[in-house]
């Protein structure tokens, strides 16, 4: 079976009644060893005795021998717990996630602490009789180490032994669906977690033209490229005169604002209605008349153009849901802190590690703790060096060895954390808001809140060239100096900067007190709102998608319909419509629509190199991509809780391909995309990861009871995953974002399809020289794909190449900005590893200026400097802004089709489905 081949360690993972027997008996166990020593225990300050040192009154108190040998008790109940937990902890996790490998470590982590706790006995009764100074300090040595390792051990001991029994009287209704699991990226890699390095280039080529069953292959593909409403805007006049050669096309890709108009296109010409809301007149769009020239429903985009906020009430709307989010994440962010500050501060009541003077001062290291560092970290390296010599033909015991070390660094880490660490801080914590005026302390909050809404509309904004040219003009000489992307990303590290160390000094402030009873029960109240906001409200609500979606929809989902007096007007989608993607998504008599966005991955080699993102495609027929699997639309969408499904629509593929403002945007800085995770103002969603949903075992396996359904929410965790920037291919869900983090044309994905002849659109607003849109996709599709593309003359395209309007000319101020030509060609070289060896055909047809562009297009141009490089934050388009830029979609598409090339004599990839299983054939 699929599945066993892909999860091996699914036959290691016990049936349910084993598993459920598993988590009692650790329960019970652990419940016994702590009884006896309760129950017979006499020295009740045992803790101090052993983390007291040298330092300590002496002699022991009377029972102090007695208490150390019920003690032994106590190590045999919560060390058989710990293991049976941890084992049960790796039951329920996913391989190559980060509670697997933290698992993991907590096993050696409760494996160490019992053997400290022995040693720290053993030597405490020593000195019980000879009470020397050495052994004291050894055997806080060892108390300490104990109680660092017990720290993760315990908590994932109780991680594993919760929700192995949650899950074993949880029934599972769950059946394998149909789909093609993603491959691995070197044989005999169940999972392909490994390092992509270690995949020769041919074999991620031959992988990369994975397609699942029956869809086609070869024929002619359009790209539209991402840039807002200024890409749909190009797209849809552009499509007016390409019509016919689109009808005759297998595809249609389309990234971001090209999605726009992919999803107006098939929202207008599907024949699928919700059978409770019929529509107010029947349907008369056809694919040759769908958004022509003056059409109902291209009048409709016109007069809504302005998607985001047509009237000051919706921009105060905009802006009133971008502060509640902000307000919300920040909460869910900050909450956190106070609540484990508290808690970190009764546990050094508890367990001193290091001791907190109360007069303020500073809380000095105990020497025992000192010496567990060290200790520690010897072992770690004397394990390292172990390993390096044990001879390569035993291997297995070298990755024990290895294993063994990384573990013990991680925890003389943690130690250090706890004795060093965190009480310095919390000092540190303790000094500035003791050193700080009242009014400052009470004002700090309100401004960083302040500074983070600001710094987050200049995020959004950056783009829009005309705004952030006239802000930077108004600023003094020196700001002016700046380079406008510098000034903006100084602002945002700022704000970051600032907001983590609010975080980190929130933290510290209430590890001080101690766990003082107020503080306790402060952190209590916050625990339950944290668990009504972060365990119930999704996180993508949190988010600017909702209102995204649905501002998009009201502008670009809508049909021409003609109503009983015969009149035909466009009628807008009602919101209670759901445009499900897998009805919605096709229409007769018009190419496939593929809606391309991008699946966020970190540290596993599935990228490629200096992108943090992977292709994920929605449509009609399949979602998911050749790295992360593909599953039947259909199938998702009958198989996800309610939340998701609004997702899985027509209106959320357009909205999660657009999503360019996101906490994780490919190539774009860790800075941004932190501020932009912390603030709410975040687009993008989670989704479901086929490869997961195809590893579940089928419900009739003894193993299915460890794996977990999808949730039902994107809660509180997910969140904090975008903030730290944490994107695992094991994980249930997938953060899905714009398609231009991966490939802003949407050319690698026709590649993928081996199309034999693609015209692309290409909206974007590179900045001259050089079309880096098109060379930044030509490259990807070489890495991912070994596509080669020789294109025929370039730098006809470029700005100031074309042939110069009379110095006389009133327009001759745009010669620096006029190309020759406004198409590039080129010759597609597939490799053999796509399975179908040959080549085609590429089309660009790029959003620039040329002379014999129509009069008003270059007066409109010579007026608005930007023009047609409008910035994509720039999303209030007038009606002039895009009747300029439909109309230059207009002339591209006609230059398309009167200069268009003859097709050479080329030999064409054949058109084909991809193979029964999903993989590219092989060539001979």
């Amino acid at each position: 079976m699929r599945w066993r081949e892909l999860l091996p360690r699914a036959g290691e993972v016990p049936g349910r009644g084993r598993a459920g027997l598993t988590a009692v008996a650790a329960l019970v166990l652990g419940g016994a060893g702590a009884g006896v020593y309760l129950a017979f225990a006499q020295d009740t300050g045992i803790v101090g005795r052993q983390l007291g040192g040298r330092a300590q009154p002496l002699p022991f108190p009377p029972g102090t021998a007695a208490t150390l040998w019920w003690d032994f008790a106590l190590v045999a109940g919560y060390g058989l717990a710990i293991a049976l937990g941890t084992t049960a902890a790796l039951w329920v996790s996913q391989p190559h996630t980060a509670t697997h490998e933290i698992a993991r470590f907590a096993r050696i982590a409760g494996l160490v602490a019992v053997v400290s706790d022995v040693v720290e006995n053993a030597l405490l009764l020593a000195a019980t009789r000879d009470p020397d100074p050495v052994l004291l300090d050894f055997a806080t040595a060892a108390a300490v180490t104990k109680f660092a390792g017990l720290l993760p051990a315990l908590l994932l001991a109780l991680y594993g032994i919760a929700l192995t029994l949650i899950r074993c009287v949880r029934p599972v209704h769950r059946d394998v669906p149909g789909g093609v699991c993603s491959a691995a990226l070197k044989p005999g890699d169940p999972d392909g977690a490994c390092d992509a390095g270690e995949a020769t280039a041919s074999t991620r080529w031959r992988n990369g033209y994975r397609l699942p069953p029956g869809e086609p292959t070869g024929g002619t593909g359009f790209c539209l490229s991402g840039g807002g409403i200024r890409s749909a805007s190009v797209a849809l006049g552009a499509l007016q005169p390409l019509r016919q050669r689109l009808l005759g096309a297998q595809y249609l890709v389309s990234v971001s604002g090209g999605g726009y108009t992919a999803g107006a296109l098939v929202q207008a010409l599907t024949t699928a209605t919700d059978p409770k809301q019929a529509p107010p007149g029947e349907p008369v769009a056809t694919p040759e008349t769908a958004f022509g020239p003056g059409s109902a429903e291209e009048d409709h985009v016109r007069r809504h153009v302005s998607y985001l906020a047509n009237t000051p009430a919706e921009l105060l709307t905009a802006l009133g849901v971008l502060a509640r989010g902000l307000l919300l994440s920040l909460f869910l962010v900050f909450a956190p802190a106070v609540v484990l500050g508290v808690v970190t501060g009764w546990l050094y009541r508890q367990v001193p590690l290091t001791v907190f003077p109360a007069d303020g001062g500073y809380p000095a290291p105990r020497p025992g703790a000192l010496l567990s560092l060290g200790l520690t970290l010897v072992l770690a390296a004397a394990v390292s060096l172990v390993a390096r010599w044990i001879p390569p033909a035993r291997l297995l015991l070298r990755q024990i060895a290895r294993r063994l070390s990384s573990r013990l660094a991680l925890l003389a880490a943690l130690i250090a954390l706890l004795v060093l660490g965190l009480p310095a801080l919390a000092w540190l914590a303790d000094r500035l808001l003791t050193l700080t005026p009242p009014t400052i302390a009470l004002g700090s909050p309100f401004v960083a809140l302040l500074l983070t809404y600001v710094s987050t509309l200049a995020t959004i904004g950056w783009r829009n060239r005309k705004v952030v040219t006239q802000a930077r003009d108004s600023l003094d000489a020196l700001t002016a100096t700046l380079p406008t992307s510098l000034t903006q990303r100084l602002l945002v590290i700022v704000t970051t900067t600032v907001l983590a160390l609010a975080w980190l000094l929130l933290f510290a402030a209430v590890i001080t007190p101690l766990g003082e009873p107020d503080l306790l029960w402060a952190a209590l109240g916050l625990v339950v709102v944290l668990v009504v906001l972060g365990g119930l409200i999704d996180e993508t609500s949190l988010s600017l998608h909702p209102f995204y979606r649905e501002r998009l929809a009201c502008t670009f989902a809508v049909r021409r319909v003609r109503r009983g007096d015969g009149q035909v007007v466009a009628a807008p989608y009602p919101s209670t419509e759901r445009s499900s993607l897998a009805t919605y998504g096709r229409a007769a008599g018009f190419p496939r629509v593929v809606f391309a966005a991008a699946a966020n991955l970190t540290g596993e080699g599935r990228t490629s190199p200096g992108l943090n993102a992977v292709s994920y495609t929605m449509s009609s027929g399949w979602v998911g991509g050749p790295d992360v699997g593909w599953i039947e639309t259909a199938h998702l969408q009958e198989s996800v809780p309610g939340r998701f499904q609004r997702d899985l629509t027509v209106q959320g593929a357009v909205a999660i391909s657009g999503a360019a403002f996101a906490s994780s945007m490919g190539r774009a800085s860790r800075w941004y995309q932190i501020l932009l995770a912390l603030s709410g103002a975040r687009l993008g969603t989670w989704l479901p990861n086929p490869d997961v949903l195809l590893r579940c075992p089928p419900r009739t396996d003894r193993a299915a009871w460890a794996y977990p359904p999808l949730p039902h929410a994107r809660r509180l965790p997910y969140l904090l995953r975008e903030v730290l920037g944490i994107h695992s291919h094991a994980d249930r869900l997938l953060h899905v974002t714009d398609g231009g983090h991966y490939d802003n044309l949407g050319l690698v994905e026709l590649f993928r399809r081996r199309c034999t002849t693609i015209y692309c659109i290409d909206a974007g607003a590179d900045s001259p020289p050089s079309a880096s849109g098109l060379a930044s996709a030509l490259a990807l599709a070489t890495q991912e794909l070994g596509v080669r593309v020789r294109l025929d003359d370039p730098w006809r395209a470029e700005p100031g190449g074309g042939e110069p309007l009379e110095p006389e000319h009133p327009l001759s101020a745009l010669n620096s900005r006029l190309s020759d030509s406004p198409v590039i060609t080129g010759t597609i070289h597939y490799p053999a590893e796509s399975g179908q060896a040959g080549v085609g055909r590429l089309i660009v047809a790029k959003a620039l200026l040329w002379r014999d562009l129509p009069y008003e297009l270059l007066s409109y141009a010579a007026h608005h400097p930007e023009f047609p490089r409008d910035g994509t934050g720039d999303q209030f388009f007038d009606d002039s802004k895009f009747g300029a830029y439909l109309e230059l979609g207009r002339q591209l598409g006609r230059y398309v089709v009167s200069h268009e090339p003859a097709a050479a004599d080329l030999p064409e990839v054949p058109e084909g489905t991809g193979a029964p299983d999903g993989i590219a054939p092989q060539p001979a």
